[in-house]
């Protein structure tokens, strides 16, 4: 996954990088917003797709809003493995937004989404113990739900279509 964010020493480069996430996070939180979320699970992740979009707005890209996760988010298991994948891409978030910064884009101008996905940790710890929490837990299921959406957001990213406006 890392090769294919890659580095973005210039701002088209970030362009290619914004562009690939916007279609992953527009199609994921979309499928997300259908999920029936557990009984007792007060955690909830962060949604970029809006602030995604305004950043995309800044940098004149849009996205293509047609892309299917083609996700099965049904069971608890399934769910925790994508959110695993999308919580756990907040780690690297800090490091994205001083190359942003290097490029003169930061929480007003194009990497708000950085700004958000780095603010704090909290977010992950939250979903660090909601894991330690589940009582039924199939780390099988949990895996191949990860790789799932690791998956779909390297098609996102090795995507040739990249629209600007």
């Amino acid at each position: 996954m890392d090769a294919a964010v890659g580095g973005f020493d210039t701002v088209e480069q970030y362009r290619r990088y914004l562009a690939g996430l916007g279609r992953f996070r527009a199609a994921v939180d979309g499928a997300l917003q259908h999920v029936i979320w557990p009984a007792g699970w007060r955690f909830r992740p962060t949604a970029l797709a809006k602030t995604l979009e305004e950043d995309a707005i800044d940098l004149n890209l849009s996205f293509p809003e047609d892309l299917d996760p083609d996700m099965d988010l049904s069971d608890d298991s399934a769910l925790l493995g994508a959110l695993y994948v999308l919580e756990g891409s907040t780690l690297g978030a800090r490091v994205l937004r001083q190359r942003a910064a290097a490029l003169g884009l930061d929480e007003t101008f194009g990497a708000r989404h950085l700004a958000v996905m780095s603010k704090d940790i909290a977010q992950w710890q939250s979903f660090l113990l909601l894991l330690d929490d589940v009582q039924t837990f199939d780390v099988e299921r949990a895996a191949a739900s990860a790789n799932a959406v690791f998956a779909f957001a390297l098609q996102c990213f090795e995507s040739d279509v990249f629209v600007a406006q």
